[in-house]
């Protein structure tokens, strides 16, 4: 469309070509069409994420020649002024028998073939990643039985002769599925920060909305603080997106092309503002599977919305510095950026509907980069809107006094470290009511073992197998075939009212489980969840209660009644505040 033409050329007009924060994964190394690159100039994007594979620059042992196919997408970038970060992958058959590099002459052959990558294409290359999502699938054979050590010594092999070879270079390393900080403090502390200059890391969230990911950086960076001498280091989103699909039952997110676009002004948004240095979305066009792309994958290369979107984004916020999150109420997002001019810019969304009263604003346009009137009240919703010059009316959050009691992830206890804590893990038996109800029983097992591995912490018991606390879910076991729930269990000092707040989450696999709250043994509710025949996958909860010292609250998460504990892990998110309010029931 002529309209989407006009906008997408503003924003290469009003561009910087020295801020290259957000850019788009492509796949002209897996055979698209290097015309494609049309598509980036009328978007602005000036920088993509794609690939020179090593299995096809070095088919024989020490002989390198570079596909015509490469020559040609990485010269029609170069037409563009777009600027490629070279992901250095995959595994080679001439080395370790097809595997993943894990030793000493793979390890310095990947190096080699990294070398001549930024030797062929020169200053072109600015910025390489070391391999792909090694904690996940992109890693095989005996590489696989110590990926922090194998692949730590690849990046040192790989970075010293970078940097021997091209001190400029911005080597990236991680690349890891998602943020899990136990396999990056595994890397952080075998020395990881000394063989990169920036981490990064893909934290999809296909069943979520963005909120929250600027706290899994904000968890990430505590951690690099921790083996950098308190300082940070630079963090790369090479990988973010969310697929359009529908519901699958009731809970469950769905996504539509609007959906897709406000989350991606909504991520990136948010990423920015936890300081994050580069963001690619995933993916320019459609391929085959689920539709991530900005674009179709027809022939007039129809935009979606979320192409809309990013062009609005990199116009309005070109070059803007992110200056703070103002001091709003918890579910409006107010962004505040400086442009180098020294103008303000907002970027602005609601959870809940809210105006803004008319003639506050200078300049609002909409995710899609359509004009708002300023003689109008400005509506806030969860669509992002892109507010120009100083804003009147924005309401601010209420003052409060401090009255979190609890919360079930930021007070969880990871390690024994003798500290006394207000939560314990455990689990507790399924027992069969009069009434024919499950329910869960009195006798507490305590989880006293840890449970660490590359993905995630907490906590298990002896002889039950399967059973798992950590910071965000619980799965339940079985002992002697007898259904057992996993518990999170909150033991109150406090003598008064509190309110208690949070949900359960299940997945759509498996047979269902079933959660519940009780206090005191007492039950306050259970639920099925999961499973098909129509139940829900989500099951909210906020009642108030009067609590006294040794009161106790659990948080359970059992198989359910087919006692199948397969699939049964279960997201469980929980605040318990000082409350004012009478006692009510969930």
């Amino acid at each position: 469309p002529l309209a989407l033409v006009a906008l997408l050329l503003a924003a290469r007009v009003n561009s910087a070509p020295e801020d290259a924060r957000i850019g788009v994964m492509t796949h002209f190394a897996q055979g698209w069409d290097p015309a494609l690159t049309s598509l980036l100039t009328e978007e602005a994007i000036p920088t993509v994420r794609d690939e020179l594979y090593w299995a096809q620059v070095e088919e024989k042992p020490g002989v390198f020649t570079f596909p015509e196919q490469y020559g040609n997408y990485m010269a029609a970038l170069q037409r563009s002024q777009v600027s490629p970060l070279i992901v250095l992958s995959f595994e080679n058959p001439n080395y370790d028998d097809g595997d993943t590099p894990h030793t000493p002459e793979a390890m310095d052959a990947f190096a080699r073939y990294a070398v001549e990558v930024l030797r062929h294409y020169g200053q072109q290359i600015k910025a390489v990643e070391i391999w792909n999502e090694y904690n996940g699938s992109f890693c095989r054979g005996p590489a696989t039985e110590d990926r922090v050590g194998t692949y730590l010594k690849m990046l040192r092999t790989t970075y010293a002769a970078i940097k021997h070879e091209r001190p400029d270079v911005t080597v990236v390393g991680g690349a890891t599925s998602g943020i899990p900080l136990p396999y990056w403090e595994k890397l952080l502390a075998g020395g990881a920060l000394t063989c990169l200059d920036a981490l990064s890391v893909h934290p999809y969230r296909y069943d979520a909305a963005p909120e929250g990911l600027e706290g899994e950086i904000a968890d990430l960076q505590t951690l690099v603080r921790k083996y950098n001498g308190g300082a940070t280091r630079p963090i790369w989103v090479t990988e973010i997106g969310w697929f359009t699909k529908g519901s699958e039952a009731p809970g469950d997110l769905a996504i539509d092309d609007t959906v897709q676009a406000n989350f991606l002004v909504r991520a990136e948004a948010l990423l920015l503002s936890a300081d994050v240095q580069r963001i690619y979305w995933y993916l320019l066009r459609d391929e085959k599977g689920p539709p991530l792309g900005l674009f179709h994958d027809d022939e007039k290369r129809t935009p979606r919305p979320a192409a809309q979107a990013q062009a609005t984004v990199l116009r309005e916020l070109r070059q803007a510095r992110f200056v703070r999150r103002e001091d709003t109420p918890d579910d409006l997002y107010s962004l505040l950026f400086q442009r180098p001019s020294g103008e303000w810019v907002r970027v602005l969304w609601s959870l809940a509907p809210r105006d803004i009263p008319a003639g506050s604003f200078t300049r609002a346009v909409d995710t899609l980069g359509r004009p708002l009137d300023p003689a109008q009240p400005l509506h806030l919703t969860d669509a992002p809107l892109f507010v120009t010059g100083p804003l009147q009316g924005l309401p601010s959050a209420p003052p409060q006094a401090d009255t979190l009691l609890a919360d079930s992830a930021r007070d969880f206890i990871g390690a024994p470290d003798g500290a006394p804590s207000a939560w314990s893990y455990g689990a507790v038996p399924l027992l069969s009511a009069a009434d024919g109800e499950e329910q869960e029983g009195e006798d507490f097992t305590t989880a006293a073992i840890p449970l660490v591995d590359d993905w995630k912490s907490g906590w298990t018991a002896e002889l039950l197998p399967h059973l798992a606390v950590t910071a965000a879910e619980q799965h339940p076991s079985l002992t002697n075939g007898a259904p057992m729930a996993a518990v999170r269990r909150w033991r109150s000092d406090y003598d008064g009212t509190v309110r208690i707040a949070g949900h359960f989450r299940c997945g759509l696999q498996g047979d269902g489980v079933g959660v519940g709250v009780t206090v005191d043994g007492t039950p306050q509710f259970r639920r099925l969840l999961g499973g098909g025949h129509g139940n829900p996958i989500l099951a909210n909860f906020d009642f108030t209660l009067p609590v006294h010292p040794g009161t106790t609250v659990d948080f359970a998460v059992d198989p359910g009644p087919g006692a199948n504990i397969d699939y049964d892990a279960t997201a469980v998110a929980v605040t318990i505040r000082k409350e004012t309010l009478e006692p009510s029931q969930p």
